[in-house]
């Protein structure tokens, strides 16, 4: 074992001190691979069975789905390896969920037709935006605009608040009357709300006096995790449950903290203990993922651009201290266009896949897809190397892929307004005028928008055009209630061929045969939904992985296809909570990474060398950097400038002439695997 049992039960001392401490708040700061999950599953464990605290009393909350129902699996897992069986009366969920919860047993969202969705961002532009600019006679872009100022005040509590990213015309008083005159009704007769709105309202009743969340919720203690990705008003949410007496367990690392475009500060977990004085806080130091180059070259960045106020860390690799040592292997390239790059990457990747890597232990990260994806692609292409570029997400957004995703959510809950209206209006022929029309009517004539599909219409309200839009809905529903949501793929791939065929066209239909390529046909139904509306890759793989273990329960007689073994590319926001044994990061330039608009913000400038900091610390082994010295840009070769963050690394990069690794360097890579 290359780390030493010493090692282990030294990170478990602080780990455990962590996890069971009992004071009312609390604080965790956790750096990658640290154990900060093992830290929160144990504590669970910890108040069920040392402190008998009951299940129903724990809320654990996480920033996404994703993240919270990651969270949710380890909890429970643990806790029932460990014979804690009451623990699935453990809340798990996200804090729009528990808002929403607690909205709901107070009555609060009975002014809509049935349980509100939260629309996405897909949502809000094709359907929200789009009809708010045709009702005020605005452009769609301005229209967003005045949207995302009402969701900047509903995450801080200001209008304009500082990181509210700038626009050339302020929003003017006029503007924000003419969203709340559109807002209201739309959202009601939606039955939909709008992100942020839900933990504001929350927390509005709250310090009205109008709802004590503790008797509702019954919580005793909260466990928050990604505690840096909330924002002001989700702290005023928290701090609202401190003050009634709920014991807080907050954790997270304000250097990863990547999300202030949804007004995410790292101010909330780095003024925590000054806000609460009588705080325990707890800082693991020891990481068990990087090997020491490669943190190394992590932690420079942020030494060297820090955020005010950061809170004090040593993180160290434990491989420092292993037995042998494992320094990993870092290398910085330079390269003279993108092309050489990324057949530089191609062919490292077909050298190490030979050296008996598994393609999924290599990430290739990019900042830029835009700009980087087809130079890799082609590259990877060529040399017949399988990656998963989570192209997935372009079927996601498209219209035919909304719309089965739409067929999908209503197969699980017919009272999902928005899941109508997208089916509605994204199938073609079908025009934004005609679906806003049609919902302008629903408002005038006090009609329930859901019944408009299920009962008879009202005789003279609706036009030819939109009488023919709201029967081809009509008989969409009529197929798809012969339909379960257990079915398989394969059960209804035809049909739902048949169904896109007569909404869309053939190439609709190529595109949903091309999503579905790879997947176990034995899929439910279900779980397809499931897959297809996440956006995270981590998540896509768990989702994969326990549809395999279902059809497969005993591995020794495998029928089930093994997940894909494929290099994987992706954002660096989206590589946040994977890891990798090998992580490629190109196109280290000046408007690449950090893009023109993060250059005129020095905020964002330090968002983005955090962003990095999360990037370079999802490689466990290795980290190979590189830019390119020209880049063909508006149609012209254009000489790059390396990105500030390249010097920042403190490693030293230069010119490669070689077309791939050289067999040393994958022998010295494969060596530091094996000593992980």
């Amino acid at each position: 074992m290359p780390v030493t049992p010493q090692q282990i039960q030294n990170a478990k001392l602080v780990q455990d001190a962590a996890a069971q401490d009992l004071t009312p708040t609390i604080r965790l700061v956790a750096g990658p691979g640290t154990g900060k999950s093992f830290v929160i599953e144990g504590r669970v464990y910890w108040l069920l069975s040392a402190q008998n605290i009951p299940p129903e009393n724990i809320i654990a909350v996480s920033f996404t789905r994703a993240a919270a129902k990651d969270l949710k699996d380890r909890i429970y897992s643990h806790c029932l390896r460990n014979n804690q069986g009451n623990v699935t009366d453990v809340r798990v969920s996200t804090l729009h969920s528990l808002a929403l919860y607690i909205l709901r047993q107070t009555g609060n969202l009975n002014l809509y037709p049935t349980d509100p969705t939260i629309m996405d961002d897909w949502e809000l532009s094709a359907v929200f935006d789009a009809e708010f600019s045709k009702t005020v006679n605005n452009n769609p872009t301005r229209c967003s605009e005045i949207r995302r100022d009402h969701e900047a005040f509903w995450s801080t509590g200001l209008w304009n608040p500082p990181n509210l990213p700038a626009i050339n015309n302020p929003i003017t008083q006029q503007e924000r009357n003419a969203f709340n005159g559109f807002y209201i009704p739309r959202t009601q007769t939606y039955s939909c709300v709008l992100p942020g709105e839900i933990v504001r309202t929350c927390v509005t009743q709250i310090q009205s006096g109008l709802i004590n969340p503790v008797d509702v919720l019954g919580v005793e203690h909260l466990i928050v995790d990604e505690v840096q990705d909330l924002n002001p008003c989700d702290f005023e949410f928290i701090n609202a449950l401190i003050q009634s007496g709920v014991n807080v367990f907050i954790s997270g690392d304000d250097d990863q903290s990547v999300y202030s475009f949804r007004y995410a500060f790292p101010q909330g977990i780095q003024n925590f203990t000054v806000q609460y004085p009588a705080s325990a806080n707890h800082v693991l130091n020891d990481c068990f993922r990087c090997t020491s180059s490669v943190l190394n070259a992590a932690l420079q960045v942020i030494a060297t651009y820090p955020a005010a106020n950061r809170i004090p860390k040593n993180l160290t690799s434990v491989y420092l201290a292993s037995a042998p040592v494992n320094n990993g292997f870092t290398q910085s390239n330079i390269f003279n266009s993108p092309v050489q790059e990324a057949r530089y990457i191609a062919s490292s990747c077909q050298a190490l896949i030979n050296g008996g890597l598994q393609p999924k232990e290599i990430m290739i990260l990019i900042s830029n897809r835009r700009a980087q994806l087809n130079a890799l692609t082609a590259a990877l292409d060529a040399l017949n190397i399988g990656y998963d570029a989570n192209q997935r997400d372009d079927f996601k957004d498209s219209n035919h892929g909304r719309f089965l995703q739409c067929i999908l959510r209503l197969m699980e809950n017919t009272n999902d307004y928005v899941a109508h209206r997208i089916l509605l209006g994204t199938p073609r022929g079908i025009g934004l005028t005609t679906c806003k029309n049609i919902t302008d009517k629903v408002i005038a004539n006090n009609i329930n928008y859901r019944n408009l599909f299920y009962n008879p219409l009202p005789a003279g309200v609706f036009v030819a055009r939109e009488l023919s839009a709201i029967n081809k809905l009509i008989g969409t529903i009529a197929i798809i209630q012969q339909w379960n949501i257990a079915d398989t793929i394969n059960v209804r791939a035809n049909d739902i061929d048949n169904l896109i065929l007569n909404n869309f066209a053939q190439s609709e239909v190529t595109g949903w045969r091309a999503f579905i390529q790879g997947l176990p046909l034995d899929m439910t139904l279900d779980e397809l939904k499931d897959y297809i509306q996440t956006d995270s890759q981590e998540e896509k793989d768990n989702i994969l992985k326990k549809v395999n273990e279902r059809l497969n329960p005993n591995p020794q007689n495998a029928v089930a296809p093994p997940l894909a073994d494929k290099i994987r590319i992706m954002s660096f926001h989206s590589s946040k909570g994977l890891s990798a044994k090998v992580v490629f990061i190109p196109g280290l330039e000046e408007s690449i990474f950090p893009n023109k608009f993060a250059q005129q913000i020095p905020g964002l400038i330090l968002e983005n060398a955090r962003l990095f900091y999360v990037a370079i610390t999802r490689a466990k082994a290795s980290c190979i950097l590189s830019y390119t010295r020209y880049r063909q840009l508006f149609g012209q070769n254009t000489a790059m400038t390396p990105s500030r963050f390249c010097a920042a690394t403190g490693t030293v990069f230069a010119q490669q002439n070689n077309p791939t690794l050289t067999a040393a360097e994958v022998q010295t890579i494969m060596t530091s695997i094996a000593n992980l």
